[in-house]
């Protein structure tokens, strides 16, 4: 039942984007360089149908699993509430931490406590993850990042 829920919910996703992505096409693109107002929903149209198609992908593989008689990994549902205190903290000491320590922490905490990994995986991907997202944001895009305590 609820992989047939995940199959028609990736369904109505794709559908979406695909609306999304041809509405935003009419819009005008424009480049990178100069983003017209049909860039940024035709990209995020894009993401969520790749999403999506991630979704309908793993659907399909539980309905094959579930053929072969395998065994159903247990959800656990805490990881929501988990989620969505973080999120919120992130979001609160923005200004006070700064983005590049804040989002170490937050990547931080996901790795290790949403999907429990290695200490050394953690730390490793939560540095590279905040340092390829400084370097996107205050170099690439040169956006107005909060430097925070640490002053970068």
């Amino acid at each position: 039942m609820k992989r047939r829920v995940a199959f028609y919910c990736g369904l109505f996703w794709l559908f979406f984007s695909l609306i999304t992505c041809f509405e935003a096409y009419r819009l005008k693109l424009g480049d990178i360089h100069q983003p017209g107002p049909g860039f940024f929903p035709f990209w995020t149209g894009l993401f969520m149908g790749v999403f999506s198609l991630l979704v309908l992908y793993q659907a399909i593989r539980e309905r094959e699993k579930e053929d072969k008689g395998g065994k159903e990994e247990p959800k656990r549902w805490w990881n929501i509430v988990i989620i969505l205190i973080a999120l919120t903290a992130y979001v609160i000491s923005l200004e006070k931490i700064g983005f590049l320590f804040n989002t170490f922490l937050f990547m931080g905490l996901m790795l290790k406590v949403v999907y429990p990994q290695s200490w050394r995986t953690t730390i490793l991907g939560a540095l590279i993850t905040a340092i390829v997202a400084n370097l996107v944001f205050n170099v690439l895009l040169k956006a107005q990042i909060p430097p925070g305590i640490l002053g970068f």
